[in-house]
């Protein structure tokens, strides 16, 4: 009988032990790959040079004496006065009036054997404001005498107001006018007509001095074209 009741006791008991709770697999880390690194950029293939429009070589010289000489393959002409809207190639807008020997007609640079410029009078200044630019733009200017031989042995006057560009081989490149030298300086301040007198006297004689400077210097002098 005891045998019995202790064994019953042992069933019991048995069946009232509770399992362990199996713990939960760690979660495996979750490891973001690196980012790539980015490609680098490419650089941009340099500009193409400019086409060619012009074959012949110059001979050019500064007030101050410095000569430029070269090949030109490459002739521009501003679109206004100062090329401040740009530069054309048109066939058309290359070519420019002279006049002499009782004609006023227009000619290519290829025509051209020599010009010969010179300040009509470096006290003789001419100086105005732009009220088209904010702030207003200022210029002074003197007038030039360009003398023009073609290659046909004829003297004319030059009638072009536009600004010319060659380019020289070997990058170099050269800007002139051949009836007006302009200085130009655009202000610093927005004013207005309503303002009494609002004309930037002070930097009119910034540009005089510097037209006074630059006709001793940098103005062409002489072009000769073979």
């Amino acid at each position: 009988m005891h045998l019995v009741l202790l064994a019953m006791t042992l069933v019991a008991f048995g069946g009232k032990k509770k399992k362990q709770a199996e713990e939960p697999a760690p979660a495996e880390e979750t490891v973001e790959a690196p980012a790539p690194e980015p490609e680098p950029m490419a650089e941009p293939p340099p500009p193409p040079p400019p086409a060619k429009n012009a074959d012949f070589n110059i001979s050019l010289t500064r007030a101050g004496g410095e000569a430029i000489t070269g090949h030109v393959f490459r002739i521009e002409r501003g679109i206004d006065t100062y090329g401040d809207k740009g530069w054309t190639d048109a066939e058309k807008d290359l070519k420019f009036y002279v006049e002499g020997n009782g004609e006023y007609k227009k000619i290519p640079w290829s025509d051209v054997k020599r010009v010969s410029l010179k300040v009509k009078d470096s006290k003789d200044t001419s100086c105005v404001y732009s009220s088209d630019y904010s702030p207003w733009m200022y210029e002074c200017s003197v007038k030039l005498t360009p003398t023009l031989t073609t290659k046909d042995g004829k003297t004319y006057m030059a009638d072009t107001g536009h600004k010319w560009r060659f380019f020289l081989d070997g990058g170099q490149e050269v800007e002139f006018w051949l009836k007006r030298h302009y200085a130009r300086e655009q202000d610093t301040e927005v004013v207005g007509l309503d303002q009494g007198n609002p004309e930037n006297h002070e930097l009119y004689g910034k540009l005089q001095q510097q037209l006074r400077e630059e006709v001793k210097t940098v103005v062409i002098t002489s072009i000769n074209v073979n």
